[in-house]
């Protein structure tokens, strides 16, 4: 999952070197969102950020790289956004958890052309070794986030819960449900699919 990609070209002046790495960061992210993984190339980007071709291998290795920093990047937006709803959830557990589903299916985490910048991303796990890398990371701190909330919904309301196989199955199950409703928003709901995975969490603070 991740954030909204931004329809706007950025301007480019005498900007910072990160500032430019961040705009052509976004501009990859504009190109896979519109045209996938291969219709997306180091000419393609520079068109889209309004710069040289060679002005984006200045600041890159070539396309491989920039896919990387791309996913690593959105991997960080997502988990910002997520922080800001839990922060803003209070600290109880539970709390906690339904907002993380919430904030699953809603915009700008629900999004269509996030789910394109995404599949091009897991096109690259399996072949990719720096794709693989990130993609690892980026859901091993997604899962150890569940497992700490999960862990705490146990200790609230003093049940025994396995945390590992749970944050196991409720990250298949937002990820399954948030890929169905990208690619066919008519099958069901964001709500019905935020309700199934609330239902989901409930069914855990019961035992069952």
């Amino acid at each position: 999952m991740a954030a909204k990609v931004s329809s706007t070209s950025p301007k480019f002046t005498r900007d910072l070197p990160e500032s430019r790495r961040q705009q052509l960061i976004e501009a990859t992210a504009r190109c896979l969102a519109r045209d996938g993984l291969a219709g997306t190339s180091v000419r393609h980007v520079a068109a889209e950020a309004g710069v040289s071709p060679g002005l984006v291998r200045h600041h890159f290795e070539g396309m491989q790289d920039l896919v990387a920093e791309t996913y690593r990047a959105t991997g960080k937006q997502i988990a910002a956004l997520l922080d800001e709803a839990l922060a803003a959830a209070g600290p109880s557990a539970e709390a906690r958890l339904h907002a993380f589903i919430e904030t699953s299916f809603k915009p700008p985490l629900l999004d269509a052309d996030l789910l394109a910048v995404w599949l091009a991303f897991w096109s690259l796990t399996r072949t990719d070794p720096q794709i693989h890398a990130i993609h690892a990371k980026v859901y091993a701190g997604y899962r150890r986030l569940l497992e700490e909330m999960i862990a705490a919904l146990a200790r609230e309301h003093g049940i025994a819960i396995e945390t590992r196989q749970s944050a196991l199955a409720l990250t298949a199950l937002l990820d399954g449900l948030w890929l169905e409703h990208c690619l066919d928003p008519k099958t069901f709901s964001a709500a019905e699919a935020a309700a199934i995975a609330h239902r989901w969490v409930d069914g855990l603070k019961k035992g069952s």
